[in-house]
């Protein structure tokens, strides 16, 4: 099993602490490379390095609206990271070239965003899309940008990331079937993200109730469903009393965009803590899955503090599996 750590390509490798090159100081570490989150656009050959083993593609807030033909009244920002496209065909072509610019890194793997986040319905406390209904969709649009590829076959394996929204939340073995049935390509898995699965758990209100949460919904996984999940986001977010606690509102009438986006995204970081674990329980989780990639995927800027957390987190997890 391999560790990364999350990195993006708004951020220049000088800025990881330590001395020595690049291989030196992710292995003091413990890390074998980086997950790097890329755009819609070519990646600047800088990032061209060996310590980059994968990337997360970009992603779009709520595509289902689009690829329903529903549209948001004021919304202006650029449609390839709300919804991929305004048409489906604009959103299937727009997937595509996010990931032939990563695929100039020839990445093990590239995370991909399976939920998604219905504008409309972020600040309830509870929504009324249908998950599977969406993983239909989301499959459907993911096999027109895969057709488009020689052989049928993606550049690099797709890892589907579930998320808390809507969509894709790896809670059921019914999610994995859906893509199983639907998905006309070999190359794919799962990426399971510990804290996105722990904010679906009504009674993850400290680090020990998440971690029995999240081991509870994994001991009901198939075999076949856990060969699928080859890589794993490990950060840890108990955040049940926020969300049980939380007042939901609608968009006002007449209230403006950006005032009810803002209070949208607020809620979203609220709930998406990106916090180390202390516990050593942590490796019950990831001894669970055995995934082949490991990233550790946590929140803030660049500061002592966060490495301060890769630190923590990192020391609970054994050198080799």
């Amino acid at each position: 099993m391999k560790h990364l750590f999350s990195w993006s390509v708004f951020d220049r490798f000088s800025d990881f602490p330590g001395e020595g090159d690049l291989q030196h100081r992710l292995s003091a570490f413990g890390l074998d490379g980086f997950e790097l989150f890329t755009l819609f656009e070519k990646v600047d050959p800088y990032y061209a390095v060996p310590e980059v083993v994968s990337v997360h593609l970009p992603y779009s807030l709520d595509w289902h609206s689009a690829w329903e033909g529903r549209r948001y009244d004021g919304e202006n920002d650029d449609p390839r990271y709300f919804s991929f496209g305004r048409t489906r065909e604009d959103m299937v072509a727009n997937l595509r070239h996010g990931i032939d610019c990563a695929s100039v890194l020839h990445p093990a793997y590239g995370v991909l965003h399976a939920g998604n986040t219905d504008m409309r319905q972020v600040l309830c406390r509870k929504h009324e899309s249908d998950d599977l209904a969406i993983i239909s969709d989301f499959a459907e649009m993911v096999n027109r940008v895969v057709a488009g590829y020689p052989g049928g076959e993606p550049p690099f394996r797709l890892s589907f990331e579930n998320l808390w929204w809507e969509g894709l939340k790896l809670r059921s073995p019914s999610e994995w079937r859906v893509l199983e049935d639907k998905l006309e390509f070999d190359n794919w898995g799962f990426t399971l993200d510990t804290g996105h699965m722990m904010n679906t758990c009504d009674d993850a209100f400290d680090e020990e109730s998440a971690i029995d949460a999240v081991m509870s919904i994994i001991d009901r996984y198939p075999k076949d469903m856990k060969d699928r999940i080859r890589h794993m986001h490990l950060q840890l977010s108990t955040t049940a009393e926020y969300r049980r606690t939380f007042v939901p509102r609608r968009r006002a009438e007449g209230e403006e965009w950006e005032h009810f986006a803002h209070d949208a995204f607020e809620r979203a970081n609220g709930i998406d803590q990106h916090r180390p674990y202390s516990s050593r329980r942590v490796n019950e989780i990831v001894d669970a899955i055995m995934p082949d990639y490991l990233t550790h995927e946590l929140m803030g800027f660049i500061s002592d503090d966060k490495y301060g957390d890769l630190r923590q987190q990192r020391a609970l997890l054994p050198r080799v599996y």
